[in-house]
């Protein structure tokens, strides 16, 4: 804890744990023996201190603090760690499968920025020196290279916003602002390759819910005209699968594939989960895989902590956008 985990396209899980013994690292598995990517004991660093990203190669991205001070991006590719950058942000990178990677920096100059790497190449994408005051959440990069964050304007108002391709900076196109129709914006947009951005928004004209953007269009996938009260977060795969956080009306927060609050549930918080009960659970746009496996970090109410994969039930039902 406290880290999201995240899951390949192969059903492979990758995860932040701290030892026993002290130290901490980056470790995978699929529910068979656990692998060592990287940890304080060998690698170049003093801490694991965010979630890791892995794609289907196995190459993993992470934050760690470093042992002369300071915080690095890090990638751990075929046996090796590689160092990207250093002086990297909260939460953590995003890759996709040709191993660029996404990420947030805090400024040696003040303020912070949303950044890609690949190839040896570092990329400025948006800074809070000119239109934006702050960033929020993670920055989610697609295999086509384009990167979807979120940001609040220095103006007033927030945004979702996705860079082109070439990542140059000031490309980004405004995906959905704040103004007539949405009131705030969710920190945790999510994007697939096909550039369909998922996001969670509150109403201007009341409720929330969750909804996708694509092709200059602004479609809604739930809203609290339904079953549910309100909405956390949203995951999205390049099937248009969607899996989200809400908590149904009268209902617990818990973790839901499809429109129906019974039976579409995965789990809840109190509900029954390997013989105890769920105290507090966490994903992020990483967290679901093209196959709809979804990874999740668990901690029941005995204090036990677990890393877990869903694989999912096939049912049309639960194809909530078309």
């Amino acid at each position: 804890m406290p880290y999201v985990v995240s899951v390949n396209n192969d059903g492979v899980v990758a995860f932040q744990a701290t030892l026993r013994g002290g130290g901490s690292g980056v470790y995978t598995g699929d529910g068979g023996p656990i692998r060592t990517v990287a940890d304080s004991a060998t690698g170049p660093f003093h801490e694991v201190c965010s979630h890791p990203d892995i794609n289907r190669d196995g190459s993993t991205c992470f934050y760690a603090s470093l042992k002369s001070g300071g915080r690095g991006l890090f990638l751990a590719r075929g046996g090796e760690i590689f160092a990207v950058a250093d002086s990297a942000g909260p939460l953590g990178p995003t890759m996709n499968e040709a191993g660029m990677i996404a990420f947030r920096v805090d400024l040696i100059s003040g303020g912070s920025g949303i950044f890609s790497a690949g190839g040896g190449v570092i990329s400025s994408i948006a800074d809070t020196t000119c239109r934006f005051s702050m960033f929020h959440g993670l920055p989610v990069i697609n295999n086509t290279g384009a990167v979807a964050f979120r940001a609040d304007l220095r103006n007033g108002g927030q945004g979702i916003y996705v860079t082109s391709p070439t990542r140059e900076q000031g490309s980004e196109n405004a995906i959905v602002e704040t103004g007539d129709i949405f009131i705030s914006l969710g920190s945790f947009p999510t994007m697939n390759d096909a550039g369909t951005v998922a996001f969670c928004a509150t109403l201007r004209a009341g409720g929330s819910g969750v909804f996708a953007a694509s092709k200059g269009k602004i479609a809604t996938v739930l809203d609290t005209s339904g079953p549910f009260e309100s909405f956390r977060g949203v995951l999205l795969n390049n099937a248009n699968r969607i899996v989200f956080s809400a908590t149904p009306s009268a209902g617990a927060l818990g973790v839901f594939a499809g429109r129906d609050p019974v039976a579409d549930c995965l789990f809840s918080l109190d509900a029954p989960l390997l013989g105890s009960t769920v105290a507090d659970f966490a994903l992020n746009p990483v967290s679901i895989n093209d196959a709809g496996q979804i990874a999740l970090r668990v901690r029941l109410t005995d204090q036990r902590h677990f890393v877990l994969r869903a694989d999912p039930v096939n049912s049309s039902r639960h194809q909530l956008l078309k």
